[in-house]
């Protein structure tokens, strides 16, 4: 009974295995098909100048995955290299920010010397200036005064119209006339010998008109006007002006205002 029952249970068994074996078969097979349908359906998708551009035109499934892994992998890189690019820009550029703040200041304070100097250069003129014109300034009150005492000295008190250096203030020398005037000897005049009576009045080394260049000018002036008046028998029209001159070693003191 004992073997029959065994030889039941083992025709039951090994008939369900095989079922469930062929099951499972079916199923994976089902499963791999629905992949390759699945890789058939979406590959198509694309154009074949897409796939061309891809790099993967031709290719399997397996030979795509790889191309895009790799490419990946490759974008990866370069995204990689790009960020680390960045950061050394952005190194960089922290540098050149540092660099022109540093120049800006040094240009702030080359300009800021420059002021300062010429700011103290006008000062010095300026104070400078204003010396010199307070002593012209004083020197010439000074003068002022001087003017005026002399004048209330020695004009006013002694009633003359004549102009203040004449030889008539404080620190003139000389006798002075009744009517006012110095006189002054000549330097070049020949003193007399007092021991010979025949002597004469002084005299001078150079006479005033006797020969010298008026003297000479005036005798040409006047030959040359006879010289006229005898070759055109009539004289010459217009008035003459008449001209004042000086003696030749004439000398004048104290004057303060000539012309010549």
């Amino acid at each position: 009974m004992a073997t029959l029952r065994s030889n039941t249970l083992v025709k039951i068994i090994i008939p369900v295995v095989a079922l469930g074996a062929v099951a499972i078969g079916i199923r994976a097979c089902s499963d791999k098909r629905v992949q390759q349908e699945a890789a058939v359906t979406t590959l198509p998708t694309l154009t074949p100048e897409q796939l061309r551009e891809l790099g993967v035109e031709g290719d399997t499934a397996q030979d795509t995955l790889n191309t895009l892994v790799g490419k990946l992998g490759e974008i990866q890189r370069q995204q990689g290299d790009i960020l680390e690019e960045n950061k050394q820009l952005k190194e960089e550029n922290k540098t050149l920010q540092a660099s022109t703040s540093q120049v800006d200041k040094r240009i702030d304070e080359a300009v800021s010397d420059a002021q300062e100097k010429t700011q103290r250069a006008l000062e010095t003129q300026k104070k400078s200036l204003t010396e010199t014109f307070d002593s012209m300034l004083a020197g010439l009150q000074g003068g002022s005064a001087q003017v005026q005492t002399n004048t209330s000295g020695t004009g006013n008190m002694n009633g003359s119209d004549i102009p203040v250096g004449l030889g008539l203030d404080a620190g003139g020398t000389g006798q002075v006339s009744g009517d006012g005037y110095q006189w002054v000897e000549p330097q070049d005049a020949v003193p007399v010998d007092p021991q010979n009576s025949q002597s004469g009045p002084p005299r001078f080394a150079t006479s005033f008109l006797d020969d010298n260049a008026l003297t000479r000018q005036k005798n040409e002036l006047e030959r040359n006007a006879n010289n006229r008046q005898g070759l055109n028998n009539e004289q010459d029209e217009g008035l003459v002006d008449p001209v004042y001159t000086l003696p030749e070693n004439s000398t004048l003191v104290g004057s303060t205002a000539m012309t010549a």
